[in-house]
């Protein structure tokens, strides 16, 4: 793999950076260094900093909505109204909303009929708090969105054969999805879920049926950082969606 994972559907173009393009979090590194990364990414997708519009997580349940006054927002200029979001939508054309990450999944909603985009944080909270559903009533709202004209696509993340577990934190969690066998258990006190499956069953019971998972798992490849694997402080990639003009 190269040092980005391109999906192209229709008018929808997502980007997954990988470790080759160095650490895009300006949390995890000076801030030269990423820009410099930020510059790297341009000169092999063609992706300006000055369109793409940054979210600052927070591991929670917000949505906001990208307008092309946000253009640059979270990467040369501030998060502003970006900061402390975990989805973000827009039907802007040639504006790539976005996050990073580190084994949390990025979830696009791609809306084919209304050409617009959103993107969401999905880690084990976005799943169990529901921020698809959230982010598909955002679009459904402003846009009219309905989840028979969209695509999903789930992004890089971490699998059942990597997420492993020791307390019953995650067990509890996702009590209820016990239908799905989310769980393998190993005997030595401890356990692996699989977050994308639940996920997945999300997506199914909001109706949407046209799904695409690029199936890459931050744990096992060596292609990506893994804040499991290799600590909290590791380095983080960028996902980036848009549709194109």
């Amino acid at each position: 793999m190269s040092g980005k994972y391109i999906v192209k559907l229709g008018r929808l173009r997502c980007c997954y950076t990988t470790r080759a393009l160095g650490n895009f979090s300006f949390a995890r590194g000076r801030r030269e260094e990423v820009l410099a990364n930020y510059r790297r990414l341009e000169q092999e997708t063609g992706i300006a900093m000055d369109r793409i519009a940054r979210a600052e997580l927070d591991n929670g349940l917000r949505v906001a909505r990208v307008v092309e006054a946000d253009a640059g927002r979270g990467v040369i200029r501030a998060p502003g109204p970006l900061a402390k979001v975990d989805a973000l939508y827009t039907d802007v054309p040639g504006l790539y909303i976005g996050f990073c990450t580190a084994d949390c999944f990025p979830l696009t909603f791609y809306d084919r009929a209304r050409q617009a985009v959103g993107m969401a944080h999905c880690g084990w909270r976005g799943i169990v708090g529901r921020l698809d559903r959230i982010l598909l009533e955002a679009m459904a709202w402003d846009f009219g969105t309905q989840p028979r004209d969209v695509t999903a696509v789930i992004g890089p993340g971490i699998r059942r054969c990597c997420y492993r577990q020791h307390d019953d934190g995650l067990r509890n969690a996702f009590a209820g999805y016990r239908r799905l066998k989310l769980i393998d258990e190993h005997g030595d006190g401890q356990y692996s879920i699989d977050i994308a499956l639940a996920l997945r069953s999300n997506l199914a019971e909001l109706g949407i049926a046209e799904v695409v998972d690029t199936g890459q798992c931050t744990g096992c490849s060596p292609e990506f950082f893994s804040a499991r694997k290799e600590g909290y402080e590791t380095g983080r990639m960028l996902n980036l969606a848009a549709v194109t003009a």
